[in-house]
């Protein structure tokens, strides 16, 4: 007769097999204990580290892609900021006129448009104030500079405008009182003139992002992580391996610059619809998806964070003390699904047809997931149930918010 373990020997059973499986994998041998655990140890260093500089990839490769667009636009606009100071006004090194382009369409900014108008405010106030600081019977030039400084800044930043108003500021104050107003003043006020008005002529006429295709991909973004985050969970409650439940955690936990990415996209679509002409012509379609999804991304990304720490921590108690229990049965399939529904909620965020893949799931969120045989769980996995439960209620809000 087959003898199946269950409850502690199912246990006992699966330490055994992880136990012949590291001594396999790190070639020990029962009579050298010792070499046994240092060479166990080796291994598993190994596999840590592989699996840290997997994630740390993923996570660079993820923050690259959405930056790509926007620095090759600031690149090209740069160029064109160059050339186009060299033709008007004869300026054979034109380098605040590139700088400007730059800074006005760099990747990461919340609005490209408001960006190159602000940069123009800076740069005349620290022009008004160096001139006036300049012309101030005070010595030494040390005392002017600090002045200039301290006052361009601090008027600069009266207006409430993002930090770059009062840089161009105080940068146009130092350049006023370094090399004065011929130099610093009327030149760099025509290469940044130039450089913004590139800079405008790219973000609200050529290269204006679509303000609703921004936030749906910044939804996706957020998404395929914590499917990832989720799927290395279900991997590590298949495995019992609570290491990489930590990876697993770490992988979500990274996951929150996808969140505020969500965020600032929803207010760059908000800013769009008032700041561009493309954004005025959709207008409703913006308020409808930033209403759609906003503060929805905090609560699912705060639920799998608080699922994924709570199956860490269940997995390491129950290999620790193995008279906490096992896993309830179930949570390996209610996982795998919530694994499965996120994935297929990333790749319809990203452009697929949800509803022609809605039926592939592995069950019906309507049909809840403590449905079916009841079972008592024990205390250290009742808030993985728990946290679980909330993560697919979260689902389903962005899910519903999708199919409309």
């Amino acid at each position: 007769m087959i003898h199946i373990p269950v409850g502690a020997d199912l246990l006992a059973h699966r330490k055994q097999r992880a136990m012949l499986a590291c001594q396999h994998d790190a070639g020990c041998h029962e009579d050298s204990p010792a070499e046994c655990r240092q060479q166990h140890r080796l291994v598993h260093g190994v596999r840590m580290t592989s699996m840290a500089f997997s994630s740390w990839w993923t996570l660079w490769l993820s923050r690259m892609r959405p930056a790509a667009r926007d620095a090759l636009t600031a690149a090209c606009a740069a160029a064109l900021a160059w050339m186009l100071a060299q033709y008007l006004y004869g300026q054979p090194r034109p380098l605040f006129a590139a700088v400007t382009a730059v800074v006005c369409l760099a990747p990461g900014l919340p609005n490209h448009g408001q960006q190159s108008i602000i940069v123009v405010l800076g740069v005349v106030i620290g022009m008004v104030l160096g001139e006036l600081t300049l012309m101030a019977p005070v010595e030494p030039m040390l005392f002017k500079v600090a002045v200039a400084t301290f006052a361009s800044m601090l008027v600069a930043s009266s207006f409430g405008f993002a930090a770059v108003v009062p840089i161009q500021a105080g940068v146009s104050a130092i350049l006023i009182l370094a090399f004065g107003p011929e130099t610093a003043g009327v030149s760099r006020l025509l290469d940044v003139l130039v450089g913004c008005g590139v800079g405008l002529l790219f973000s609200q006429v050529l290269l204006t992002p679509d303000p609703v295709r921004l936030v749906n991909r910044a939804v996706h973004a957020l998404l395929w992580q914590l499917a990832q985050g989720l799927t290395l969970s279900a991997e590590a409650l298949r495995e019992g391996d609570w290491h990489r439940a930590e990876v697993a955690m770490r992988r979500i936990s990274a996951a929150y610059g996808a969140v505020q990415v969500l965020d600032a996209a929803i207010t760059e679509a908000r800013k769009t619809a008032r700041w561009s002409l493309r954004g005025r012509w959709m207008a409703d379609a913006v308020h409808e998806v930033a209403a759609r999804y906003d503060r929805r991304g905090n609560r699912l990304y705060a639920s799998t964070l608080l699922l994924a720490e709570a199956l860490g921590d269940g997995l390491r108690k129950s290999t620790e003390q193995p008279e906490n229990g096992l896993p309830p049965r179930g949570l390996q399939e209610r996982l795998d699904a919530l694994a499965t529904r996120c994935t297929v909620l990333a790749d319809a965020s990203g452009g697929a047809a949800y509803g022609a893949v809605a039926g592939e799931l592995p069950w019906d969120a309507s049909e809840g997931i403590a449905t079916g045989e009841v079972y008592k769980a024990s205390v250290i996995w009742q808030g993985c149930e728990e946290h679980l439960e909330t993560v697919w209620v979260n689902l389903d809000a962005f899910a519903a918010s999708h199919s409309r």
